[in-house]
């Protein structure tokens, strides 16, 4: 017996050690603060390929790169670029990766006694720079991205709905419209049934019965499934086409539609940035963003755009901020989205690091607590009320709580009795004529305020808020990419994960879902 007890108790350990070998899982934070660094660039050396970082900054890199000797190149803005070499790593627990911060002071403004002097290039100059040199600086050919695509809602921290792919995106360049000339085949879906399925938050949005919407917004989709819906808040690629609220058109009306000041330069991989926040009021939302251009030849390697509620504005400094090009300080409201979109240099042309877009919405959850029938009951003289759940004896059992009427005329109720999950309402009138059958009299009966054993209210909907989330993380950048000739890519009308052509390749291996970590881990 204790043999078989022991060969018991092995097995899953021996199972588990496996599982823990089969990734390095790691986590980027910030060597001062330990906070976690969200969106950080992973990669494997000699490979080209890698991962972005989560929201948590966790990562997932195959073993197999530890055990051929590999090293880990990560970066992210504002970072000193950190290489860490694999076979150095103890992979027993999450390694935790810490990288300092590389910053530069304003160097937009100089400001020496009374006189102000400002560089050649304001703020808006270089916004205006960035977007006219965008065909200087990303590719105008045929190219492909090999990456990891997923979709998912957080509510209360916790992952729902968490679907996985991995996709090749042939894009034939920038002089194209990305809409219609794009290509993306599938080599890997996963609806991940490790974190929670909620079939409420899954469900499309529905602004006719109010039951998932986002407050006080509309997600305009101008056609195409999830990842389409991605890709058109990709404003850089689609630079010259309308893309997202306010934002519109890139190359018209970026720079007419919002305020821009100059920040604190940074670094990426030891490239110079300039740093420019953007704003904007309209009505009832504030715009807060930040884009990143490089100060050699004003490439966009980063937009960061977020959309919140109109909230209390802070008292307005005095007028110094417009000649230090400062914005003065805005209390922000509530989420309605914001869009992360970060781009690399490879070789010559700028290409798609990540994009992450996320938006704020609210359910409308069915009332837990419902009438299921009445009947009258001949027998006994009196309506029986049938609930879905075992009423409270201490709410359902008072006679103010329903109203029961005839032909316009209210009944008194003489007693109730509270059995199981039923109310028997027993009327005051005896000989009052109820019928059978299709001779049945009709009676009006109103409740409220009654709640069942759990706490439910009765017939009250409930509401919770979530984010949705849909992001896209490039692995492999492949120049002058062309799809191959066949008809096996994404039918981009249908969900991702519905009946979607799937394609298998011999080097699936070398690219993996960068799952996130359960929240107890």
């Amino acid at each position: 017996m204790r043999k078989y007890l022991l060969l018991l108790f092995l097995f899953p350990i021996v199972f588990v050690f496996s599982q823990q070998r089969e990734f390095i899982e790691g986590k980027l934070v910030d060597r001062k603060t330990k906070e976690p660094i969200a969106f950080g660039t992973i990669r494997v050396k000699n490979k080209a390929k890698g991962v972005i970082s989560n929201l948590d900054g966790s990562f997932k890199i195959p073993m197999v790169f530890q055990e051929i000797g590999d090293t880990l190149q990560i970066s992210s803005l504002g970072y000193r670029t950190k290489e860490v070499v694999l076979s150095d790593l103890k992979v027993s627990d999450i390694v935790v990766i810490g990288l300092v911060e590389e910053i530069e002071q304003l160097t937009g403004v100089v400001i020496t006694g009374e006189k102000t002097r400002v560089t050649p290039f304001s703020a808006r100059k270089i916004i205006r720079k960035a977007i006219s040199n965008i065909p200087n600086n990303y590719p105008f050919f045929d190219f492909s991205l090999v990456g990891y695509y997923r979709d998912y809602q957080l509510k209360d921290e916790n992952y729902l709905n968490l679907n996985e792919a991995v996709l090749e995106v042939f894009d034939r360049g920038f002089g194209f419209k990305d809409s219609y000339e794009t290509m993306t085949r599938i080599y890997r879906y996963n609806q991940n049934k490790d974190f929670v399925r909620d079939s409420i938050a899954s469900k499309p949005y529905n602004y006719d019965d109010k039951s998932k919407v986002i407050h006080k917004a509309t997600l305009y989709n101008p056609g195409g499934n999830e990842f389409a819906l991605l890709r058109v808040h990709d404003a850089i690629r689609n630079y010259n086409v309308n893309t997202y609220s306010f934002v519109n058109n890139l190359e018209r009306d970026f720079e007419e539609n919002h305020n821009f000041y100059l920040e604190p330069d940074t670094f990426i991989d030891d490239i110079p940035l300039y740093v420019i926040r953007v704003t904007k009021e309209h009505k009832e939302t504030v715009v807060e963003g930040k884009i990143y251009i490089s100060k050699n030849d004003f490439a966009i390697h980063k937009i960061a755009y977020a959309v919140h509620q109109q909230a209390i504005i802070a008292n307005k400094e005095n007028e110094k901020w417009r000649l230090s090009q400062v914005a003065p300080t805005k209390k922000l409201g509530e989420l309605i989205f914001d869009v992360n979109v970060e781009y690399r240099r490879y070789n010559k042309e700028m290409y798609l690091n990540y994009i992450s877009f996320r938006n704020k919405f609210v359910v409308k959850e069915p009332p837990k607590f419902m009438i299921s029938s009445v009947e009258v009951n001949n027998e006994s003289r009196c309506f029986e009320v049938n609930f879905n759940n075992t009423p409270s004896l201490s709410s359902a059992n008072k006679k103010a709580k329903y109203k029961l009427s005839h032909k316009g005329k209210r009944l008194k109720i003489d007693r109730i009795s509270i059995k199981n999950n039923s109310a028997f309402l027993y009327p005051s009138n005896k000989n009052l004529p109820m019928g059978v059958g299709d001779d049945q009299i009709k009676f009006d009966l109103k409740i409220k305020n009654i709640k069942d054993v759990d706490g439910n209210e009765l017939d009250k909907f409930t509401f919770y808020q979530a984010y949705q989330f849909r992001e896209f993380f490039v692995q492999e950048i492949r120049p002058k990419g062309k799809p191959p000739k066949d008809n096996l890519f994404m039918v981009m009308d249908r969900p991702v994960f519905k009946n979607q052509p799937l394609v298998k390749i011999e080097s699936l291996d070398d690219y993996w879902m960068n799952t996130p970590l359960q929240r107890n881990r």
